[in-house]
């Protein structure tokens, strides 16, 4: 299969898959679709210190909304059918082989997720339900109530995106958060789980300048707000236990991977100094 067929045969096959979903099933809709970039600094085995940029999408309306990436979505798909799992199968074996041939790590991209992570909210259910990555093959999945930040707004105000914000400040799960809210937007969502204010979150940032979120565009949306792809087992625990498994393989990922792959990345990175304080969103798993 030609590197062109199989792109043609992805396209293909979404399309199909995406008429025979709404034929299934009617999905809640989203009023408003609004893209963040997440700034991210964390560190990854020889290479040290990392920064990196991912996309996420919000779909959201007054009582339901979903945060994800569109990318990571598209690639569960696929696995989620025979069919697709064959197209991915061929995609990870040719980067794969580039890979062995090249020493390029960057052929890597096409198969490689640059994240996991989905984030579902349910007013009416008080509940927040979390789907992520917590080690090497480990996927996992918690709830949280809604309703945990202890927001303090202040008089401080600036423009994002054309809209006037108000600044509010809270300490969540280990670190301190400054938000821009705007009034004018009157859904109390946000980037990542940073909700439950009086206007929609178009920037985050927290203290140390590790992670911050900035709302890149909004639309009014009537898109569905469809459930995870089922196509892996995702365990129940705690959010402290994922976070906990995922630092581990964060810190001793490349020769975990090695172990399952066969391919042999270099060696883990050895923390030193500052790159110590380097960590999740989250820090009070340590605790």
């Amino acid at each position: 299969m030609t590197r062109q067929s199989i792109i043609i045969a992805i396209i293909v096959l979404f399309t199909l898959f995406d008429v025979s979903a709404k034929k299934k099933a009617e999905y809640p809709r989203a009023e408003i679709k609004v893209g963040y970039t997440y700034h991210e600094t964390f560190v990854r085995g020889s290479d040290g210190i990392v920064k990196r940029d991912i996309p996420f999408v919000l779909l959201a309306n007054k009582d339901q909304s979903k945060f994800y990436n569109t990318n990571t979505e598209f690639k569960d798909s696929l696995e989620s059918t025979p069919q697709g799992r064959a197209i991915s199968k061929q995609l990870r074996n040719d980067a794969i082989k580039r890979y062995s041939e090249t020493k390029d790590e960057s052929t890597m991209k096409s198969v490689v997720y640059q994240t996991f992570l989905y984030i579902f909210r349910s007013i009416s259910d008080n509940q927040m339900t979390v789907y992520d990555k917590a080690g090497s093959l480990e996927f996992g999945v918690y709830t949280e109530p809604l309703g945990e930040i202890q927001w303090e707004i202040s008089d401080s105000t600036k423009t994002v995106l054309g809209y006037n914000c108000v600044m509010a400040t809270a300490n969540y799960h280990g670190r301190d958060w400054t938000a821009w809210f705007a009034p004018d937007i009157p859904l109390q969502e946000g980037p990542w789980k940073l909700t439950g204010l009086p206007g929609l979150i178009l920037e985050a940032s927290e203290s140390t300048g590790q992670h911050s979120f900035e709302a890149t565009g909004l639309e009014a949306s009537n898109q569905e707000i469809v459930p995870i792809y089922p196509y892996q087992q995702y365990d129940k625990m705690s959010r402290i236990e994922m976070l906990r498994q995922l630092r581990n393989y964060r810190e001793h990922g490349r020769a975990i991977d090695a172990a399952s792959t066969g391919l042999n990345l270099g060696p883990d990175h050895i923390r030193t100094g500052e790159e110590v304080e380097i960590d999740f969103l989250e820090t009070d798993y340590h605790e």
